[in-house]
């Protein structure tokens, strides 16, 4: 079961229009400038769960999500057993999405709809679990350490910057008496707050996870249960017969942009409001492979289909291993 929390304190932020704006003005404090991928290191090496260097362990969440006008729209639970990197057992039962994966040393199989999670179900887990997911998608971003106060705590915050020393808008805030997060502002107007910090196999795990986008709640996510398996069954991570396995060409996954690259548009439809969808395949070392365009204007297709193929994406991987994507993408000119 849980074990004791380390924290009770419970923060309260200001919505996202507001709790930025002082960003600009704050005094940094001294520090040592790092890159993004080793501060990220760093960090999960103490926060989530996401390390192989772990005992075997289980996790129960449960979830409720919500529209922009508050209403709940989807609950549900996510279960996790983990015993390696290719050897758990995830389950999410839910109103609208009920689906369990195997990963074995055979490779991944899945029972129930075969949908690749939505990006909404993908963070009930990766808030608790791996709270860094949206810093690894960055690229050519540097850490600045920063102070901000929220509900009358003060935390200490890194600020990610790109190459230019622009300030963005992401952060994340941390207890000024350890490595325990607390706070974050990431993609869009997403900010979540972590509370009931609780020790877990030396890592900071929060209990009590709330997501609002612009303000409004959007997740809001209870720790119900987390352990350590003493005993590791392998029968509990064995795929069904009805289990289907994951492989080839996939679809329906979100790829994660490193360049994207805007079209040069002809003079023939300059002045004009167009729409092009552009059906495209990304390869395994991340480059286009392929790229056709489905609709819009015959005169414009030419430019999107180039514009994408130019893109580059971070490989997307299936069990730590790169597949080839499926996906669409909408060039507009207004």
């Amino acid at each position: 079961m849980a074990p004791q929390a380390k924290s009770e304190s419970e923060i309260a932020i200001p919505p996202a229009t507001s709790a930025m704006m002082a960003l600009q003005t704050e005094k940094p404090r001294k520090f040592e400038d790092s890159d993004l991928s080793g501060w990220i290191r760093t960090e999960s090496a103490v926060n989530g769960l996401q390390s192989t260097d772990l005992q075997p362990w289980y996790i129960r969440i449960s979830y409720d999500r919500y529209d922009e006008d508050g209403d709940n729209v989807d609950s549900g639970t996510y279960e996790e057993f983990w015993a390696g990197p290719n050897k758990y057992k995830r389950t999410y039962e839910g109103d609208n999405f009920k689906q369990t994966d195997y990963a074995t040393e055979k490779g991944l199989f899945r029972r129930g709809d075969q949908r690749w999670p939505t990006p909404a179900e993908l963070q009930v887990r990766s808030e608790v679990i791996d709270p860094f997911y949206y810093a690894a998608t960055l690229h050519g971003f540097r850490t600045r350490s920063v102070e901000q106060s929220f509900s009358g705590y003060t935390f200490q915050c890194v600020v990610l910057e790109n190459q230019l020393a622009i300030s963005g808008l992401t952060q994340y805030c941390f207890e000024p008496s350890g490595h325990a997060l607390r706070y974050t502002r990431g993609s869009g107007w997403n900010q979540t707050v972590y509370n009931r910090i609780l020790s877990f196999q030396g890592r900071n795990i929060a209990q009590d996870v709330d997501v609002t986008d612009g303000g409004k709640p959007y997740l809001k996510l209870r720790v119900e249960r987390i352990e350590t398996l003493s005993n590791v069954n392998n029968a509990d991570f064995a795929p069904p017969t009805d289990a289907v396995q994951i492989g080839g060409r996939i679809s329906g996954v979100r790829p994660t942009p490193i360049n994207n690259v805007f079209p040069s548009w002809p003079a023939a439809v300059r002045g004009q409001h167009i729409s092009i969808e552009v059906e495209f395949v990304i390869g395994t070392d991340g480059r286009v492979i392929e790229a056709r365009a489905t609709s819009g204007p015959t005169e414009g297709r030419k430019a999107c289909e180039d514009a994408v193929r130019k893109s580059l994406f971070a490989p997307y991987l299936v069990l730590g291993k790169p597949v080839e994507v499926e996906s669409k993408y909408i060039c507009r000119y207004d």
